[in-house]
């Protein structure tokens, strides 16, 4: 029987009785776990995508996933933060900054309409709901060329602010390293979102896999180390990330944030800076870079998409009422307590068996206490009549004499900037 983390075997041999307490007791999952990438907890389970030639497990199998409550800073945030549960971690304050110009500022109800029946890749890209349970419309797909190869074309489909985020990451390195290795990308999201195999999120083009760069051959979904990682141009790259653009977060072992954040220190990089980046602050500012197992092969970096969410939301009642999209339902977590089950679970949050099941990758009707559960909820999500808002990008003091290259622009800025695509002219609008 299974008591909290433990498992409690009883039995009899040779005439005599045992009990026998395992805590923690899957260890042989974990080479399954790290093979196939990651944690249900993260909403990515990020098994390498399919190579063309390449062996590989059987189309839609899955590896066993695990079920445990993240530590601290572990766990995700934003829709994926376990909202009643603030004994796990006190919610972040709401974000501080709106985009001082939106595209469709100035659109009214009925030019909104009439541009989505009759045009709609006139209001630039949407990334509708939250990453887990959304969808997207008027993505842009993420092209092969000297600084990425995507591994899954038909799967690379972004946002324009999270492919133009990617692009000044990229070119940051380049002018850094000349001679740079494309590098290899996995999922982003389906041309238009929705749930995407094997992950939990990658829904709405805002969330993006990524390898490594490496001392020597670089290929997708490697497992890196000390011995292998180029860390001087791995660490410009999600330093570049960080200051470029909009990022959430960035998923990465805590083994790699090790070696990266050393580097970090030795080249001269702020540490107080650094502490905010790795370590964030409890109740107030998460971290950029979170643990998650089986992120040694490669990076799951989420962006906070301020035009595109927005126009999403503006969007939404509209996007509905023309049956364009299904009505958005959205998740809460919910940490089991002793005695609760599925049904129960179901009934008090009207919902499903079935659709928990779903949402947590459950094989059987087993739940366990002290555990966090994903629970999906009709309707969307209570913050959509809020415009969005986004955490001001965490800049550093200085920049170290090694990483000095020529000045540019940060992507996405958000005086004047327009998603690609968006014709504002009255002259169009009339």
């Amino acid at each position: 029987m299974r008591i909290g983390n433990r498992l409690v075997l009883t039995g009899n041999a040779d005439g005599a009785s045992f009990r026998c307490a395992v805590r923690n007791p899957l260890p042989w999952l974990v080479p399954v776990i790290l093979a196939t990438g990651c944690i249900l907890a993260t909403g990515c389970t990020a098994a390498p995508a399919a190579v063309p030639g390449a062996a590989g497990p059987a189309p839609g199998s899955r590896a066993a996933e695990p079920r445990t409550v993240l530590p601290r800073h572990e766990l995700p945030y934003g829709d994926e933060l376990p909202e009643d549960a603030p004994d796990i971690l006190p919610l972040p304050p709401r974000a501080e900054r709106a985009p001082a110009h939106h595209p469709l500022d100035g659109w009214s109800g009925t030019e909104l309409e009439r541009s989505l029946l009759e045009a709609p890749e006139r209001l630039g890209p949407l990334s509708i709901g939250s990453p887990s349970n959304g969808q997207l419309m008027n993505g842009s797909k993420l092209a092969t060329d000297e600084y990425y190869e995507p591994v899954d074309p038909d799967h690379a489909w972004g946002t324009a602010e999270t492919l133009g985020y990617l692009h000044a990451a990229i070119t940051d390195v380049h002018d850094l390293f000349p001679g740079t290795p494309p590098l290899p990308v996995g999922h982003l999201s389906a041309r238009g979102g929705g749930r995407l195999s094997p992950h939990l999120s990658h829904q709405s083009g805002r969330d993006v896999d990524i390898g490594f760069f490496y001392l020597d051959q670089a290929r997708w979904y490697r497992r890196a180390d000390a011995t292998n990682l180029d860390l001087p141009r791995t660490w410009a790259f999600v330093r570049a990330l960080v200051t470029e653009s909009d990022v959430e977060m960035i998923l990465i072992d805590r083994s790699i944030q090790a070696l990266l954040r050393r580097h970090a220190v030795s080249i001269g990089e702020d540490e107080a800076w650094l502490a905010s980046l790795f370590d964030g602050k409890l109740g107030s500012m998460p971290p950029i870079f979170r643990h998650a197992r089986g992120h040694r092969t490669h990076l799951h970096v989420r962006f906070h998409n301020p035009i595109a969410q927005e126009s999403a939301r503006r969007l939404y009642p509209l996007l509905v009422e023309h049956d364009m999209i299904e009505p958005l339902s959205h998740v809460v977590h919910h940490r089991v307590s002793k005695g609760e089950t599925l049904g129960k679970l179901a009934k008090r949050f009207g919902t499903t068996v079935k659709a928990i099941m779903r949402a947590n990758g459950l094989r059987s009707t087993l739940i366990q206490a002290r555990r966090v559960y994903r629970i999906p909820r009709s309707g969307p999500p209570p913050d959509l009549g809020t415009p969005v808002a986004i955490p001001e990008r965490r800049l550093p003091p200085s920049i170290p004499e090694t990483l000095l290259g020529r000045p540019k622009a940060s992507a996405g800025s958000h005086s004047g900037g327009r998603p690609s695509g968006v014709d504002v002219a009255d002259s169009a609008r009339n």
